[in-house]
């Protein structure tokens, strides 16, 4: 069933691909030409297509290949309604491949023009799982083996948009998705390059994510960055507004490890003018130095050090004593809450930063 399913998928992508190539001044090569990504259009690597608009487009093509109603189901290609009929899961969207670490196609992501979910991934299947997926692996596969440096983003547009500037960076997309173990394993195996960055929105759920990679991302790429977006602009918009600008961002990328602990002071700012608000940011961060690599954290303790107005000693106790080991102190209460995760609590018991 596994075969089937992988065949049924390359045969919708050349029907999606087959579908865009006929409207050539259609609402999707529109909209990537308006968005500065046109030249993706004539890249046969990315393999960009349509899903036509009529209920069944797909699903009649490939019953005519031989494919049964329950294959297609199954494959996530094709969704019953309730009186039983097949109709086409992607509808009017603009496709974009998601592929293994084996870069075989295993779904789809696509893009609605308004109205609908802008984004809709295929569900979980035999083939499919998007904690294992990406989108530009396929595409970027010749660009990473050449040297360029993989930049992680959440949506495929932003990919389209690293792609855009040169030789240097080749955008890979997981789509919304928490960066898993699997995903940097498969870029790695393709990416001789020991270096990898990070470019989430610059929202608090893009900055979370990017600080949550690191735990997946640590150990497999020697060096980790994060690109800091001003705010309110994503990959896509600020390419489109200016690439200089987004080449500045990728090029002065910061490591990641640096990024996560200025996210986490960041909401400990109001208070950072005592010496409680000091010390309770410090027991924040804590937890989470002690879990990075060893070579770096005697640089972040002299660095919180400067960021707080702490003595070393301070900094360094803090952080290198057990938190169960602190007199008056339970084990289980978390304070810090991150064991590589991102904080629950707030200064002042506020949910929002």
């Amino acid at each position: 069933m596994r075969n089937i399913t992988l065949e049924m998928h390359r045969q919708a992508w050349e029907f999606y691909q087959r579908q865009l190539h006929r409207m050539p001044d259609g609402w999707a090569s529109t909209h990537l030409r308006d968005r500065g990504l046109g030249a993706a259009l004539d890249d046969p690597a990315w393999g960009i297509g349509y899903a036509p608009a009529s209920w069944t487009g797909l699903t009649d093509h490939l019953r005519k290949a031989g494919f049964t109603d329950e294959s297609l189901v199954a494959a996530g290609l094709a969704t019953p309604t309730m009186n039983g009929y097949l109709v086409d899961r992607f509808r009017d969207r603009i496709m974009f491949a998601a592929e293994n670490a084996d870069m075989e196609v295993t779904g789809f992501v696509g893009r609605a023009r308004g109205g609908l979910v802008r984004y809709l991934n295929s569900p979980m299947t035999e083939v499919y799982r998007k904690s294992e997926a990406t989108v530009g692996l396929i595409a970027r596969c010749g660009k990473l083996l050449r040297g360029a440096t993989p930049v992680l983003v959440e949506g495929v547009m932003d990919a389209l948009a690293v792609d855009q500037l040169g030789s240097r960076w080749a955008g890979i997309a997981v789509c919304g998705t928490a960066v898993t173990r699997q995903h940097a394993l498969a870029i790695r195996q393709v990416s001789p390059a020991n270096k990898i960055v990070v470019a989430f929105d610059p929202d608090l759920g893009g900055r979370l994510g990017a600080v949550r990679s690191l735990k997946a991302l640590d150990g497999v790429f020697g060096a980790v960055q994060a690109a800091a977006l001003p705010d309110g602009h994503d990959v896509a918009k600020l390419f489109q507004r200016s690439p200089a600008r987004l080449q500045g961002c990728l090029d002065s990328g910061v490591p990641l490890a640096e990024f996560a602990i200025d996210v986490e002071l960041g909401k400990w700012a109001p208070v950072l003018d005592h010496l409680s608000g000091q010390v309770n940011a410090l027991r924040a961060v804590a937890p989470f130095v002690r879990q990075l690599p060893s070579a770096l954290v005697a640089e972040q303790i002299a660095r919180l050090s400067e960021r707080l107005d702490l003595e070393v000693a301070v900094v360094s106790r803090e952080v290198l004593t057990p938190l169960r080991s602190r007199s008056g102190r339970s084990a289980d209460r978390k304070q810090a809450g991150w064991s590589g995760e991102v904080l629950d609590e707030e200064p002042g018991n506020s949910r929002t930063p």
